[in-house]
């Protein structure tokens, strides 16, 4: 089996007054209701991607998908595009600085 894709929420001070804190827990929930041992997906908290004007920011890595503006109503949509493999919700991309999302894949594609 092939390792899990990695989910980010990022949990900074702009993106946890917008309550990425109950994005990340519902979005854990959502994951682990189709796959409980998290052998397809893992959902963690990040500290902070830097795009703080656009947030509640998540990442999926290695996919390199960095969501933006993520509401308690898109966590059904990004569910099924990670445990089924569906196309990414393309409204939430594009809206982080593009340095700031290279910033992020160099940091998670690092080996330390």
């Amino acid at each position: 089996m092939s390792d899990p894709k990695l989910v980010y929420v990022c949990e900074g001070g702009d993106c946890t007054e917008r309550g990425s804190g109950d994005v990340h827990d519902m979005l854990k929930d959502l994951v682990r209701a189709k796959d409980p041992h998290e052998e397809r997906v893992r959902v963690r908290r990040y500290p902070c991607f830097g795009a703080c004007e656009c947030g509640i920011n998540m990442t999926v890595w290695p996919d390199r998908l960095f969501y933006s503006r993520v509401t308690p109503a898109d966590l059904p949509e990004i569910a099924v595009q990670l445990l089924e493999g569906g196309d990414p919700v393309k409204r939430l991309q594009g809206q982080a600085k593009p340095d700031v999302e290279e910033m992020v894949w160099t940091l998670l594609d690092s080996p330390y």
